[in-house]
Formats: C-alpha cells, sequence, structure tokens
C-alpha cells in the first residue's frame, strides 16, 4: 500500500466571530424595536368608550377574558373556580387590591357578567373596566 508523505499543513485554530456580532447585533435591534409594541401578552379587542384615566399601582391585579371565554388572571389562564379562589386569598390580604378586567368585545354578556359576579363576590371592592378610546 502506497501513503504519501505527510506534508506540513498549518491548521487554522482561530474563530471568525465577526459574523456572530453581526447576527446577534440586527437580533438585538430587532428586540428593541419590537418590545415597545408588545403590550400585553393576551390578544383582546376592547370595546370603544370615552374612559376616565385611573391611577395605575404596583400591586394592581388584571383579569382579562378572551376568545373563546378563556380566563387570564395577570397573564396565567385560570378556570372560573380557580379564579374565585385566587382573588378571595387577595381580599383577604387587601381588600382594596385595584382590579381591571379587560374583556374582548365578541365575548358574549352572560360570560363576562359570571367573571364580574366572581370578582364581586371575592370581596374586592376597587374594579374597573378597561375599554379602547373612541376614534375621533
Amino acid at each position: 500500500m502506497y501513503r504519501r508523505p505527510r506534508q506540513n499543513i498549518d491548521i487554522l485554530s482561530e474563530v471568525n466571530v465577526l459574523n456572530l456580532v453581526d447576527v446577534m447585533l440586527v437580533l438585538l435591534i430587532i428586540f428593541i424595536l419590537v418590545a415597545p409594541i408588545m403590550e400585553h401578552g393576551i390578544d383582546v379587542r376592547l370595546p370603544a368608550s370615552t374612559p376616565s384615566k385611573i391611577k395605575s399601582s404596583e400591586e394592581s391585579i388584571t383579569v382579562s377574558i378572551a376568545p373563546p371565554g378563556k380566563i387570564y388572571l395577570n397573564n396565567q389562564r385560570v378556570t372560573l373556580d380557580e379564579l374565585r379562589e385566587q382573588l378571595i386569598r387577595i381580599s383577604r390580604i387587601n381588600p382594596k387590591t385595584p382590579l381591571t378586567l379587560r374583556a374582548d368585545a365578541k365575548i358574549r354578556y352572560e360570560e363576562v357578567i359570571k367573571v364580574l359576579d366572581g370578582i364581586r363576590n371575592s370581596g374586592l371592592t376597587r374594579i374597573g373596566i378597561a375599554t379602547r378610546p373612541v376614534a375621533e
């Protein structure tokens, strides 16, 4: 068997990170541009109204109802019974904790009332309903 004599080959042991840096900068720019657009994690089309300004608090609670009747408590999906239990726990700690109800405009009125009754029966008294401003 014939073997070639080994030639002295220099192995390139450097890694070119310039392409990696370019890709990372492009991704960073994309995230910087997209982050302000993502206001809420749950897509809810609010009904139009002339809203009043509410002072937001760090300890406020948000209950969202998205189609087809999915209920979220602070972006965490819950059932109606779980919502009641968690709100009762919260109201025992502080019954004046503000709560904002966000319901999609296409949700049936009956479903919104069921959730609203669960909120009222929990003992929380500061309840606001979110709407979007009317286009002029």
